[in-house]
């Protein structure tokens, strides 16, 4: 919703935008939807098989909240190894994708391909360590 509004908003004001959202737009959601549906799987197959796993969640889920660059570009942290905890998130690179053609800066591609590459890594993981663990949950229907 926040997304339309803020298209809403572009034309609006009559911000200039780059063509090129059309094609980065489609590999952000995909990178997002990859990495999310990894960690969704490997998540809930942990929670069914570790109990108290169901505590460590919210958790982990506010430390990647804060590890995601939304209001700020990845590229004004000074630190490299700060730098490197941010290319190990896959929002970074999908962010990234939607800030380069709204704020017209260069695109970081080394982010958006370690992104991509992590995303689908969290992706196979997630969904291999689902069908291992399924054995172990109960049908309860």
């Amino acid at each position: 919703m926040a997304f339309i509004i803020y298209i809403a908003l572009l034309f609006y004001y009559r911000h200039p935008v780059d063509i090129a959202i059309l094609f980065y737009f489609p590999l952000s959601i995909i990178i997002t939807v990859m990495s999310t549906f990894g960690l969704g799987t490997m998540l809930a197959a942990m929670n069914v098989k570790y109990r108290d796993f169901r505590y460590v969640i919210p958790f982990l889920i506010q430390i990647l909240f804060f590890i995601t660059p939304v209001i700020y570009p990845v590229s004004i942290i000074k630190y490299p190894w700060a730098q490197k905890i941010f290319l190990l998130n896959p929002m970074s690179g999908a962010i990234e994708l939607l800030r380069s053609p709204v704020s017209q800066s260069i695109l970081n591609i080394q982010l958006v391909i370690f992104s991509s590459v992590i995303s689908f890594v969290l992706f196979l993981v997630g969904l291999l360590y689902f069908r291992k663990t399924e054995y172990y949950f109960a049908d309860l229907a």
